[in-house]
């Protein structure tokens, strides 16, 4: 009892270190890929992460932007990629248990590009 008492305090400090030393951070990073389809496809595994959709007149590609906030650990720099008419989107937040991550997309892309998210059609805004 005394030491999973200890384990618990540990972990209190812990939390209340990380909170009080302003781990905090909010990062953005955008990614361009030359496009020239009609569709895309857009492939998000990480369903907590939202994506938004809006389009440029002229624009010849597709500007992916993943913004992040984290607390006591630092983002990852995703693993995108476009392949034909699908943009794989990666997780910017890393596996771990101690650690706050969240994120979202905004994705830019020609006028007149229909876009699916995982299947379902995207409203551009």
């Amino acid at each position: 009892m005394r030491n999973l008492l200890r384990v618990g305090v540990v972990g209190a400090i812990f939390v209340g270190v990380l909170a009080s030393a302003g781990c905090a951070s909010t990062e953005q990073r955008e990614e361009s890929f030359a496009f020239g389809g009609s569709r895309l496809d857009v492939v998000n595994p990480n369903a907590n992460m939202p994506v938004s959709v809006s389009s440029e007149a002229g624009a010849q590609e597709v500007v992916v932007t993943v913004q992040t906030h984290t607390m006591g650990k630092s983002a990852n720099t995703p693993a995108w990629s476009l392949d034909g008419t699908s943009l794989n989107l990666d997780t910017p937040c890393g596996e771990g248990v101690v650690g706050y991550c969240e994120g979202s997309y905004a994705i830019v892309v020609p006028e007149g590009t229909a876009v699916f998210v995982n299947g379902a059609p995207a409203a551009a805004q």
